[in-house]
């Protein structure tokens, strides 16, 4: 059997390249919801193809303005952060665009940080996903800016920290250096609360420090979720 990983991808939806699956095959294949979303969410699905799980993001069932505006939008934003990130470990890989509606990279199967309490986290986990980050920082030159969203951090099955959802990610290669080292700052402090709510021991005052200050300032940050606020129970803790 072929590996689709090995075939041409198409990556920045140019007719040119060959994606490892198309929307026939998906629509027609083995698929399931992770995860429904709201009313200008992607619907999520777990699909299965020549032996290898994918994770789809597929505005197509949505309502009209919301597929064509919003999710056209969003699928092509965050195929552009994802195709930096590729090959950093703890963020998703393989990336393509399966039409203007969708996007798909490969499913690495965990439980949400959300859901894990600290016990049941390795001791490294922290520190991995703290090097993580800032491998993203300065390798892919992106902040995410929505990981105070529990939900956003996988905890993979052997472990270790994986990123999830780049639709509010921010490039910084254009940004002045304080206003690229603040918005660094912003995600680190996200995964410091984090830190401290399930490993506080192995904090260290460097990073109580940096959290604090940044709290300070969070009354001021403006940007809750990519469609306005955030509800109450959406994971940030």
């Amino acid at each position: 059997m072929t590996d689709p990983l090995n075939q041409p991808r198409a990556s920045d939806g140019s007719p040119g390249g060959r994606a490892p699956f198309t929307r026939i095959e998906f629509e027609r294949g083995e698929r399931r919801p992770l995860s429904e979303g709201r009313w200008a969410n992607a619907v999520l699905y777990r699909y299965e193809h020549g032996g290898h799980s994918w994770v789809v993001k597929d505005f197509a069932s949505r309502s009209f303005l919301v597929r064509n505006v919003i999710g056209r939008l969003l699928v092509r934003r965050e195929h552009r952060w994802l195709r930096r990130v590729d090959g950093i470990t703890a963020a998703p890989q393989h990336a393509f665009r399966l039409d203007a509606h969708a996007l798909a990279y490969r499913f690495v199967p965990g439980r949400s940080l959300r859901l894990t309490k600290g016990p049941d986290l390795a001791p490294g986990f922290f520190p991995a996903l703290e090097q993580s980050l800032l491998q993203m920082h300065s390798r892919a030159r992106i902040v995410h800016l929505d990981l105070r969203n529990a939900h956003n951090i996988l905890v993979t099955n052997a472990g270790a920290p994986f990123l999830l959802d780049f639709q509010s990610c921010l490039g910084t290669r254009l940004l002045p250096p304080p206003l690229r080292r603040f918005v660094e700052r912003i995600d680190l402090a996200a995964i410091y609360k984090h830190w401290t709510k399930r490993s506080p021991e192995t904090l260290g005052p460097e990073r109580a420090a940096a959290l604090a200050r940044m709290n300070l300032l969070r009354p001021l940050w403006v940007l809750r979720g990519y469609i306005g606020a955030r509800r109450a129970g959406d994971g940030r803790d």
